[in-house]
């Protein structure tokens, strides 16, 4: 049976902006496919298609980047699949427009057209970018301390508490002090 574990973070996992960009999303899918009040001269399908993409792009992208990839696409995946599948029913309950088999199609190929567009975009540059700068964040804080040896020979000093003007101030050889950080290999695992 499929158990979805939510993250402990989860709130600081989604991005505000995106997620009110979500909210006015739905709100405007609620008006047009409830109510009469807005006319788009576009046919039905396409309506569909393109709302329901641009949900489920809006649903993706209020996670951030660094979010664990495997609990963000199951998570757009199920809550994507179930407003398409939900949308027609409530519309036939709500409304007087009868239920229509080939609208939940175009809502569902709309979405996993777009949801694939936005995986090719997250997997082939957000992704590469997201691990370049965790490269660039793991070689800057590499060592600490001191910034570099002739620095701290002269007596390099930035005013922070915790680094010293030189290794004999701090009684101890600056070897001991440079330390590495974990394997890149044992970030991944912690990070997931």
């Amino acid at each position: 049976m499929f158990r979805l574990a939510l993250p402990a973070d989860l709130p600081a996992a989604l991005r505000p902006s995106v997620v009110a960009a979500l909210a006015a999303w739905l709100l405007f899918l609620a008006v047009l496919g409830l109510t009469h009040t807005i006319h788009v001269p576009i046919s039905d399908k396409a309506q569909h298609f393109v709302g329901f993409g641009v949900l489920a792009v809006l649903l993706f992208s209020a996670f951030r980047p660094t979010a664990p990839r495997t609990f963000v696409w199951r998570t757009t995946g199920a809550l994507t699949l179930l407003a398409c599948l939900l949308s027609e029913p409530l519309q036939a309950l709500l409304t007087t427009r009868p239920f229509d088999w080939a609208d939940v199609a175009a809502n569902v190929l709309g979405a996993a057209s777009f949801l694939f567009v936005a995986w090719m975009a997250d997997r082939w540059i957000v992704q590469r970018i997201v691990a370049r700068r965790r490269r660039r964040r793991m070689s800057e804080a590499r060592y600490w301390g001191v910034r570099t040896l002739e620095e701290a020979e002269e007596g390099y000093d930035d005013g922070h508490d915790g680094v010293f003007a030189s290794a004999d101030e701090m009684d101890v050889e600056l070897d001991d002090i440079l330390v590495d950080t974990p394997p890149l290999s044992a970030a991944r695992t912690s990070a997931r």
